[in-house]
């Protein structure tokens, strides 16, 4: 199992910000948003669903978690329910699933959306980041994934 980009030494990065800048960056845009969702997690362990589930989730949402598990470790997804909005290209409602920060397209894991699960992921180093975002139509129960820490790198 490949669990970590990095030795023993503790990240002073996140993708190519400081570690300090992607805190301020995921506060400031949670503080603008209408809908309280997102965040930073960093628990050994945890859920993250959309707002209102299982309820309808809101139009016009977008939500930012940043998933940051101890420093040698991968982060473990886990979906158990998936109910979003179909389109071919996931072009209205949408999963993002990123290894490492969201502002860096190269760790794109994924785009989902529809009724099929996305897979089980492990991410490659200890940080990972799930962006939902809803249009201003359909709406339907939305998502729960349970998230852990991977084991540790010798």
């Amino acid at each position: 199992m490949f669990c970590s980009l990095l030795e023993k030494s503790p990240p002073r990065k996140v993708g190519r910000l400081p570690i300090s800048w992607v805190k301020v960056i995921f506060l400031q845009y949670n503080m603008f948003i209408g809908v309280k969702c997102g965040g930073i997690l960093s628990a050994s362990s945890g859920n993250v669903s959309s707002p209102n589930f299982p309820s309808l989730y809101p139009y016009n949402t977008e939500c930012t978690w940043l998933i940051v598990v101890s420093e040698g470790s991968s982060v473990l997804l886990t979906f158990h329910h998936f109910e979003l909005e179909y389109h071919t290209d996931c072009a209205y409602d949408y999963i993002k699933i990123y290894n490492g920060i969201s502002e860096d397209e190269g760790n794109l894991l994924g785009k989902f959306c529809g009724d099929v699960s996305p897979p089980q992921f492990s991410s490659s180093w200890n940080v990972m980041s799930i962006i939902f975002h809803s249009d201003r139509h359909v709406a339907r129960k939305g998502f729960s994934v349970g998230y852990r820490k991977g084991e540790e790198c010798d």
